[in-house]
């Protein structure tokens, strides 16, 4: 099946290409940058914690792309999915769209969208060897709904297919106010502490007893038990331990602390809906706004 990737950053290179290349996927990148095009001609490399591997791409620059693909990937992040939305009518593509972003709104800018979720930190390009390198820790899933255009990624270790598109809001919903506000109350409590990185952080439990807090908090909301929650609150802490430094400014810092407070606020409103107390999304907000 013919894929196209529509951005070639930390998501789209640490996460999307080898996936759906290991799928068997006839894939082709694309990104607006041309430096970017050029500087991944030869390949790059998927660097992680195990090993590195080299990984080889098809790409064209934006203006090259024709008409023959099954399905389109997007991963541009949230502030360029409405010009990649515009660009794809210019276009007249009209196949379904998987929108492999964290985001914590659902955005609806294409005809058709299959839902998927992708969890992986993927922190940084950098160049190795004449090449760029994408970092990348080792763990990483995919869940997305079960559909002819998706289901041949089932034979992938680490990709979950799954029923219905409710359900896949469901997994959506608890991935991102789990693990990408663990991201931001990391980023921000390690801050205060003088942290520099999240696994130096993480390592503080000034840092790692507040992810439990607020783990727990937003259980009851996300549908998790106790033990599913503290296994949630372990398996992020054991995460975000990983050796790849990633930086707390990545994360939150003056261009994105918009972005960092609604993977607050959102999960605290949703805490609050259902009746439940959440102190440490509470101080955290507290912070945020200050």
């Amino acid at each position: 099946m013919k894929a196209l990737l529509i951005g070639l950053g930390q998501i789209g290179l640490g996460l999307v290409v080898p996936v759906f290349k290991k799928a068997g996927y006839t894939l082709t990148g694309t990104d607006a940058s041309r430096d970017r095009i050029n500087a991944l001609r030869n390949g790059y490399f998927l660097q992680t914690p195990s090993g590195v591997e080299k990984i080889d791409v098809d790409v064209v620059s934006m203006d090259e792309v024709a008409d023959e693909f099954e399905v389109i990937i997007t991963s541009v992040g949230r502030q360029h999915l409405e010009k990649v939305a515009a660009w794809c009518r210019e276009k007249h593509f009209s196949v379904p769209v998987l929108l492999a972003e964290n985001l914590p709104d659902t955005v609806n800018h294409f005809p058709r969208q299959i839902p998927i979720v992708v969890d992986r930190i993927c922190p940084r390009i950098v160049t190795r060897d004449g090449c760029l390198s994408a970092v990348a820790e080792d763990y990483y899933k995919i869940v997305v709904v079960d559909d002819p255009i998706t289901r041949q990624l089932g034979v992938v270790n680490c990709v979950e297919l799954i029923a219905t598109e409710e359900e896949v809001e469901q997994r959506r919903k608890q991935k991102m106010f789990t693990v990408n506000t663990s991201h931001v109350l990391t980023a921000l409590f390690g801050q205060q502490l003088g942290c520099l990185l999240v696994e130096e952080a993480i390592a503080r439990s000034e840092v790692s007893t507040r992810i439990r807090s607020m783990v727990s908090e937003v259980a009851p909301w996300l549908g998790f038990d106790s033990k599913d929650a503290e296994q949630r609150a372990s398996e992020i802490i054991r995460r975000f331990g990983s050796p790849v430094q990633d930086s707390l400014s990545r994360i939150f810092g003056s261009v994105n602390r918009k972005s960092a407070l609604r993977y607050v606020e959102v999960p605290l409103n949703g805490v609050r809906s259902v009746g439940a107390a959440a102190p440490t999304l509470e101080e955290a907000r507290e912070l945020l706004n200050s």
